[in-house]
């Protein structure tokens, strides 16, 4: 090992920042590439949907959706974004250390390595023609040499296209799109569109070809002069040609994909036998990989259960590791591994596994097990793991005050008899104002909002629960005005933040479970309720975001547990105040 060339000698650099920078722009590059292409594929559709009423109004309709790509700076996009973006996705097939991936990854990756090869022999043609005859290639000579000169070669393939790259782009889109806030409530429509589009695009194309044949049965005379290539002719002799180098750029492609493949076993044999990193787990197992994996993609090469929820993207810190031998030899952390790692507090000796490519030997044990998960029952925690998804709540938290002097003098069934009141009544406000009760500890319950719609409005309704439940609770101590010798007095946080959700739990209370530190800041505004004097205490976020005017609140800084600076929020005592606020909720 001691023949290994360290990071900062390798790339001149004494952070190793250079590397980090040009990784970053080859992903902005490989992006922005891949929607440009996205978007052309979108208008071709689009262009192709018009053959529901006509080819003619499909050549219409290319006049404004082509037009643009016609064009010189047009044409260099598009090309040239193409060339880019299959660089450098045979970059990242090289780069790849090992093919074990998700199934959405590999779907992705196969169904890109596949549309060059499906893509040379229709557009290739098409182009050659262009450039070297300047032959016009209107879209009725397309549909004509699709479904009436070749339809067994040139149909299958055309479907096939559409296939795949829309496949590929809309997962490409979905991996860029599913970080943003507003993505959750925007996937139906996003998923209708995605849907829409090709199936209206087929539908097109179908009837076109279909008018086609009917024009082509009734003989030459009815096509347009030109649209039938006679044997022999100059044209014809033009298309063989083309169509020849089309097929020579798809084998062309091929062999370089083949080449790529030969090389990555070359690499990976010497790596094994020459280069290789010796990775230390619990329990004394050593795996050898070649240099250049990440922990994470050793432990899955290897079989070895590692937790990873976001699927090692660096997004969550569940495939965290604590190195114990060999961490002076890694890079600092930097980028996101940094600020998750500050986030959540974590010792120098705790790294992401997903992020930390060791050149040298390392001893690691894994912090999050996840053998313990994989032996429970599917039922009830497989479908949180499989449908699990980030968005942004509202968190509230109830407690009931001095719970202990319920007990006291009283039968437990006649306590019982009062807490169970109380959790309904705090259960009943939850649903009605369209939340879910996640969690009940004791006489603390939990609930959360927004699931499934816009923010504002998970804030709004979980204000309105506050006031049903306050009012539930003033209700009930009326009830209960013989039985109690004070009133039930409850505490209330609430707050807003993003959350991983999952949308079915079997074994829980009402589905909707959820994980983050909303809840947790939920909770401890709660216990600041006492302290303060008030009822329920909500945060800024979640005042502002629910009535939409910071000029008529009056907001306070208070110090929670577990966090490094005061967050702001607004206390509730009594409950004209919080009507106040749902009404101005309601009428924003």
């Amino acid at each position: 090992m001691s023949g290994k060339v360290a990071p900062e000698q390798r790339f001149g650099s004494e952070t190793g920042e250079r590397p980090a920078v040009s990784r970053a722009f080859l992903r902005r590059l490989r992006l922005w590439t891949g929607l440009t292409l996205f978007l052309y594929a979108a208008m071709h559709l689009l262009n192709q949907a018009f053959g529901i009423r006509s080819i003619e109004a499909m050549e219409m309709a290319s006049r404004v959706l082509f037009q643009p790509w016609q064009s010189l700076p047009g044409r260099a996009l598009l090309y040239g974004g193409l060339a880019i973006h299959a660089a450098l996705g045979l970059r990242a097939l090289y780069r790849r250390r090992h093919l074990r991936l998700p199934a959405v990854d590999a779907v992705q990756l196969v169904f890109g390595l596949a549309i060059p090869a499906v893509l040379f022999a229709h557009a290739g043609a098409i182009a050659y023609l262009k450039g070297v005859y300047g032959a016009r290639i209107d879209f009725d000579k397309t549909v004509y040499a699709l479904w009436v000169a070749s339809p067994e070669v040139g149909l299958p393939r055309q479907f096939l296209l559409i296939v795949v790259v829309w496949i590929h782009g809309c997962i490409g889109v979905r991996a860029w799109l599913r970080g943003k806030s507003w993505y959750p409530r925007s996937v139906p429509i996003l998923m209708s569109l995605a849907t829409l589009l090709p199936v209206l695009a087929v539908l097109g194309f179908i009837n076109a070809g279909l008018d086609m044949r009917d024009l082509a049965a009734q003989g030459m005379e009815a096509l347009r002069p030109g649209l039938h290539d006679l044997p022999g002719s100059p044209a014809a002799v033009a298309a063989a040609e083309a169509n020849a180098v089309a097929n020579r750029l798809t084998m062309g492609y091929l062999a370089l994909l083949a080449g790529i493949v030969i090389l990555r076993m070359a690499r990976g044999w010497h790596a094994t036998r020459f280069d290789s990193v010796r990775i230390t787990y619990p329990g004394g197992r050593v795996v050898s990989v070649p240099a250049g994996f990440s922990v994470l993609e050793a432990s899955r090469w290897s079989a070895i259960p590692h937790a990873s929820v976001c699927g090692g993207r660096g997004r969550c810190s569940t495939c965290r590791v604590e190195v114990t031998a060999g961490g002076e030899t890694l890079p600092a952390p930097a980028g996101d591994e940094q600020r998750l790692l500050r986030r959540i507090g974590a010792p120098p000796s705790v790294r992401l596994a997903c992020q930390i490519r060791p050149e040298h030997d390392l001893t690691v044990v894994p912090l999050v097990h996840s053998a313990t998960a994989a032996q429970l029952p599917k039922g009830r925690f497989g479908p949180v793991t499989a449908a699990r998804r980030e968005v942004e709540v509202a968190a509230l938290f109830v407690d009931l005050r001095q719970s202990t002097r319920l007990a006291d003098d009283r039968l437990p069934y006649d306590t019982f008899f009062i807490v169970e009141r109380y959790i309904k009544a705090v259960s009943s406000a939850v649903r009605a104002s369209g939340g879910h009760v996640t969690n009940i500890a004791g006489d603390g319950v939990m609930s959360v909002f927004g699931t499934d719609g816009p923010t504002h409005d998970a804030a709004r309704d979980a204000f309105r629960a506050a006031l049903r439940l306050w009012e539930g609770i003033d209700a009930l101590n009326e009830e209960l005005r013989q039985e109690l010798s004070e009133p039930l007095r409850i505490g209330i946080g609430l707050h807003v933040g993003v959350a991983v959700v999952g949308t079915e739990w079997t074994g829980g209370l009402e589905g909707m479970p959820f994980l983050g530190d909303t809840g947790n800041v939920a909770a401890r505004l709660e216990a600041q309720t006492k302290q303060l004097g008030a009822t329920l205490i909500a945060s800024r976020e979640a005042v502002l975001m629910a009535a939409g005017e910071p000029h008529t609140f009056t907001f306070a800084p208070v110090m929670l547990a577990g966090k490094q600076e005061p967050i702001e929020v607004l206390c509730f005592r009594d409950s004209e105040a919080l009507r106040q606020l749902v009404g101005a909720a309601v009428s924003g």
